[in-house]
Parts: structure tokens; sequence; C-alpha cells
């Protein structure tokens, strides 16, 4: 039997000796434990915001990188900074370009076109900062696969330090001063999860320690806090894991940004109707990182560190309104492309596909958010190529958690011009003759890693479904407070997501512009409101009715403030039917008649036949079980004995929550008959 909740195989004993240890809730252990958190130190530092810092000079080349830039400092050289166009890239070349501005440094920043240069470091871009004067380039969120480009700033006399976080070649990289980089780190498992913006962070730490002289600019605090906020939204918007060192960063880059006066800053925050005093996650996922990574894909990304690094709201005003002017081209273009995209994939791969390729003519900067929305709809590694005017493709890659996507690329390589990434995301180009290769070649690579695996690939009936399950009776603001230290949420540390179930559906209310609703649920004696934004069309059609009655729901828990007062809030994500559930007053019949005496499954349905509640011997067999599991009842020579003990929640049983998924129907589910288990084919 595959439980429903990943707490569901935490033993009780394991969870209540973890709460007494840390003075914590039976339930909140739970979801520790069930997240593989299981010593003290580990669940004090991962829920106090207790991760310690790793030293930046377990780099190993750090010292060779720092010195070399005080040198450069102290002698007026002209530094270069190489960056990227996305939001980590732009982030990291403002951190470094902030830090060597308050050392009065000589310095120039270079981000590349997307279209013109390409990503990262190439010969061209050496060649440029040449004639800027550059005798130092140093990198940041690239680099580590520019051997091409090494070579010539070897013959031009320059020095070139590299620090980058993306999968380094099978080549050894050579000629480069120094390489800041997760592959050249005391402890590279500590130091893989940074971003390109993480990465330059470390850098400007160790500089920080060999000299924190600052020849200019606003205090040291207010300095080191805006480093630290820029590397948060480097780390959120390239989807870094969220753990660890990484965690921390997000955290404290999170609380730096809320109270961050930069102009550019907030008048970004301002035009994506951000408030700026409860950023979170979310708002940097979906309302900042956009607007930032806006520039790079459809014009260029300088715009985006222009706004970043203004001094003052005037000069900041122009680069914020052309940022939300280049975002509303951006959703155009992003629109039309996903809509060809899915249509392409479904007339190719069909409903289900197990990894897709897709292929347009599409703006370049958008086929990234592409295939990021090919995965959502699809469950499976995607890539969206756009055709470019020499007749080459060129595109990104994404993939689902748990799936490296640049070590599939890398068994296809031979089908490409260049690719790069990491295993969340990949850049690649190709030739237009080898994309049907390429294809076949991609799906039989992605397939070959679920078997070495050994991924089930499917999941169907048999997904669990959240983390734990949530008696209504335990919903509040103690809980909440709970749940909100398990953030910053991402990649390996996803939102706490909770399985309220069965429960009766009392009113289903319409809200906002009414593709919101806002339910009533009632468990026992005790009733909770849960809202639903953007339910789906069939489930809001199905609520208004009045038609499901018991129903089941995936929810998280959020902070609501109203009116200066807080609450918590139940926000549901999904929804099922249970359809002929096994209520809860069943069971409850069935545990009287057993104190009563009566014994014998036989008699027991008897019994209940003549009370008007029939039950069918499979039910009635599954709900003995589950009394038999929870220690409330001994079978012995086929009669039933009520055990006393202490009081256990049913769904605590794994008979129990076998027998609540034989009963769960999808409330979007248009196709629902009523007839019992929804069978869902989607990929993971």
């Amino acid at each position: 039997m595959q439980p429903l909740w990943r707490a569901a195989s935490v033993p009780p004993e394991n969870a209540v000796s973890l709460a007494d240890r840390l003075g914590l809730p039976t339930r909140v252990a739970r979801w520790l434990l069930a997240r593989n958190i299981s010593s003290e130190d580990e669940a004090r530092r991962f829920l106090f915001a207790r991760e310690a810092w790793t030293d930046p000079f377990d780099f190993f080349d750090m010292r060779l990188a720092v010195d070399r830039i005080l040198s450069a400092v102290r002698n007026r050289e002209q530094i270069v900074i190489v960056g990227d166009y996305d939001v980590d890239g732009v982030t990291a070349s403002a951190i470094l370009a902030s830090e060597l501005e308050a050392r009065g440094a000589n310095w120039h920043c270079i981000i590349p076109e997307r279209v013109a240069d390409g990503y990262g470091l190439a010969p061209s871009l050496v060649e440029r900062a040449q004639q800027l004067g550059g005798t130092l380039i140093v990198t940041v969120d690239n680099g580590i696969r520019a051997q091409a480009a090494l070579e010539v700033a070897g013959e031009l006399g320059i020095d070139v330090i590299i620090t980058d976080h993306h999968e380094p070649g099978d080549e050894i990289l050579t000629g480069a001063f120094a390489v800041v980089h997760y592959s050249r780190h005391a402890d590279k498992e500590r130091s893989r999860p940074l971003s390109g913006a993480g990465v330059a962070w470390k850098l400007t730490q160790a500089l920080q320690t060999v000299d924190p002289r600052r020849a200019q600019g606003a205090p040291a605090q207010f300095h080191e806090e805006w480093l630290i906020g820029l590397a948060a939204l480097g780390a959120v918007s390239d989807m870094m894991p969220m753990r660890g060192e990484n965690r921390r960063l997000v955290r404290e880059g999170l609380a730096a940004l809320r109270t961050c006066q930069r102009p550019g800053w907030l008048l970004l925050c301002e035009r994506a109707r951000v408030d700026v005093n409860q950023l979170s996650v979310s708002d940097i996922s979906w309302r900042i990182g956009p607007r930032l990574n806006a520039a790079g894909r459809m014009a260029h990304a300088g715009t985006a560190f222009s706004l970043l690094m203004a001094e003052h709201r005037a000069e900041a005003l122009d680069f914020a309104d052309e940022i939300e002017r280049l975002n509303v081209q951006r959703r155009q273009a992003t629109e039309r492309a996903t809509q060809e995209a899915i249509a392409q994939v479904e007339s190719m791969y069909g409903s289900n596909p197990d990894a897709v390729v897709a292929c347009g003519a599409w703006p370049l900067g958008v086929v990234g958010i592409v295939a990021a929305k090919l995965v959502n709809h699809f469950g499976c590694p995607a890539i969206a190529l756009a055709h470019m005017e020499d007749g080459t493709l060129r595109g990104s890659g994404r993939a689902p958690s748990g799936t490296s996507l640049h070590s599939a690329v890398a068994l296809c390589a031979s089908y490409l011009s260049h690719y790069g990434g990491h295993d969340a995301a990949i850049g690649c180009g190709l030739q237009a003759s080898s994309l049907a290769d390429f294809r076949t070649a991609f799906a039989a690579a992605v397939a070959r890693l679920r078997e070495a695996n050994g991924d089930t690939v499917t999941c169907s009936s048999q997904e669990m479904l959240a983390d734990d399950y949530l008696p209504l009776s335990e919903h509040g603001l103690e809980l909440l407070e709970w749940a909100q230290r398990f953030a910053p949420f991402g990649p390996e540390n996803e939102p706490l997501q909770l399985f309220v179930g069965p429960v009766e559906v009392r009113q289903a209310t319409k809200i906002g512009n009414g593709s919101h609703v806002r339910l009533r649920l009632a468990e026992g004696g005790v009733e909770q409101d849960a809202v639903w934004f953007q339910v789906p069309p069939f489930a809001a059609a199905r609520l208004a009715a009045g038609l499901p009655k018991v129903c089941a729901f995936l929810v998280e828990i959020e902070e609501n403030v109203w009116q200066g007062r807080r609450s918590a809030q139940l926000l549901i994500r999904r929804g099922w039917v249970l359809d002929a559930p096994v209520l809860r007053s069943r069971f409850a019949t069935v545990y009287r008649l057993l104190r009563q005496g009566v014994t014998r499954a036989q008699a027991l349905l008897e019994h209940l036949h003549n009370r008007g509640e029939d039950s069918t011997p499979e039910e009635l067999a599954a709900i003995l079980a589950t009394f038999v599991e929870l220690g409330f009842a001994a079978e012995r020579d086929g009669a039933y004995h009520v055990i006393e003990g202490e009081k256990r929640d049913l769904r605590d049983a794994m008979t129990y929550q076998s027998l609540v998924r034989e009963h769960l129907s999808p409330l979007d589910d248009s196709g629902w008959t009523g007839s019992g288990l929804y069978e869902r084919q989607q990929r993971v």
C-alpha cells in the first residue's frame, strides 16, 4: 500500500522523541522527519535559521582571485566584468560592480546580447574588453567552458578570473588566472547549490575579509545587505536548491531587500505591484524576476543592470519604464509561442510524452519560459528551440525536480553544436538538419536515465499527494508559525502541502472576479474556511451547484492579514470528490458495535443492515483492518475485541489511507462518472 502522504512512513515514537527534545508539536516533528531531517542539530539549524556560512576561501582559487582583484584596484587597472543576460547573471554583475564601485575601482561591465553575442565569455567579448583598456576580466555566472576565449585573452595579455556555477565540460579549463567554481572547492556538495550570483557574493565576502576598507558609497551595513539581497534575487530566479547555506542566503537576502532603499529596486517593486515590506519568494519568482529577465529576453539586459545600479530615482525612472514595456512584449510573445509549442507537442508526441523537443519561429528570449511551461503542462523534460537567421536552432531546456537535464543532454551531445547549464536548466544549439535525430536521442536519453535511477515514470493513482494530513482542529496561528519556519521554499525544499479530508463542503462562495472561491469545510464538530484561487472551471461549476458533498483537498497554510489582524488561511492547490466514501461515522458505528459485544464480521454486517447502514464485506474488512492497525482492536479466531488505548486519528492507518485513495476523483475531471478511482497518467 502506497501512503497518501510522506509522514505516514514516520514511526510515531520517532516523532514524539524529536518533538520532546526540541519542544515542537508532534505534527511539526513529523514534517521534519518526512523530509529526512532527523538529528536534533540538523532540525535546529533548519527551523531556527542556524545554517552556517561556508568559508569563501574553501574555493581553491579564491585567494588568487582576491589578490589579483585587489592589485588591480590599487594599480588603477581597468577591470571588465563579463556577466549574463538572465536574472542570475545580471544580479551577479551588479554584486561585483557594486563592490568594485565601493572600492573606487575602475570597472566596466559587459553583458552579452542574447542573439548577437550568445552566452558567456566569447573571444569577441575579450577583444571588446581590450578595446576598453581592460587588463583583467572577471566573469560572473559564466566562463566555465570558455576555453577559446581564454586562449584569445592569453594572446592579448589579459588575465581572466572565472566565477561560475554551471556544469564544467569534460576538458580541463586552462589559461585562467583563477577559477572559482564548485568543482574546485573543499566541499563540492555544500557549494554546488549556489547560483552565479551566490558565487559572486562569496567573492565579495572574500574581498571584504582580506581588505575591509571601502573608498565610498553607503555605510558598510547597507552595502553588505544590498549584496546579499542581490544574491537572493539570483538564487530564487535561477531556481537553486533551497538547502544549507543557500537557504540562509535567501532568507537573509529577502529580509535585506525588505528594508532596501535603493531607487532602482524600489521602482522595480512599484512597477511589479509588490509590497516591498512583505516581499516573498513568490514575489521574486512571479513578479520581480520576469521583469528583470524581460530586458535580456526582448532587448538588452544592460537595462536591468542599469536599473539595479542606479543611484537616483530620476535616473532609474527611464530604465523602469523601459523594462515594463519590454515585459508586456515578453508576455505576449510567450503566450503565442507556448500555445504553438503545446499544439506541436500534442501533434507529435500525444498527450502523455516522456520527453519533448519543440521548435518554432519564436523570439530566442522566450524559449526558456516556453520550455518551463511545457514542463508544467506535460510533466516531463522539455526543450524549446528557436529558428535563427543563419538557419541554426538555439534554445533552452527545463526539467521537473529530480531529473538531471544536463546529464540527459550530455548523452545527446553529438547532435549539438554547443550546450551548457545545470540539472534544472540548459541552453543548447544545433543544426536544423539534426533536429529529428536529436528529438529521438533526447527521448531515449531521458528514458535511459530514468531506468538507471529506478524511476517508475508514471505516478497515476499511487502518487504521494502531500507531506502530511491536517485535521481542521489543528489549523491555526501556532501551526502557521511553525510552517513558516520551513521557508524559504524552492527546489529540494518544496512548500508544505497538507491533505485535508474527508471533509464536508458546507458552502461555496465566489470571491474576487469570480474565478476564486471560498469554501466552508466541516470535519466532525470543527468548521474552517479555505480559499481556492483560479479554480479550474469545471470544479467551480460543481462546487457552485453543490454537487460534491464530501471532498478532500491539498492545501498550504498561509498568513492572511486583514485590517491589522493576522490569521492562518488554508490555500487550496488541488481538490477531489470522494465517490461513495466510507465516512468516519461508519467507523464509529462499527466500533460501538464491537464494544457492545458484536465481534464477528457476519454479525456486524447484519447489525449494520438492520440500522439502515448497509456495508459490503470488503468495506467492513477494511474498517476492521484499520482498527487492528491502529491498535484499537485485536482479532482472534475470526472474532474482534476492543483494546483500550490512546486516541489516534484514522488517517494514521495505511489501510484507511488506501480506502480513501480508492474513492478519490479529481474535482476538475470533466469526464467524471462517479464510478470510483480516477487514474491520472501524469508524468512526474
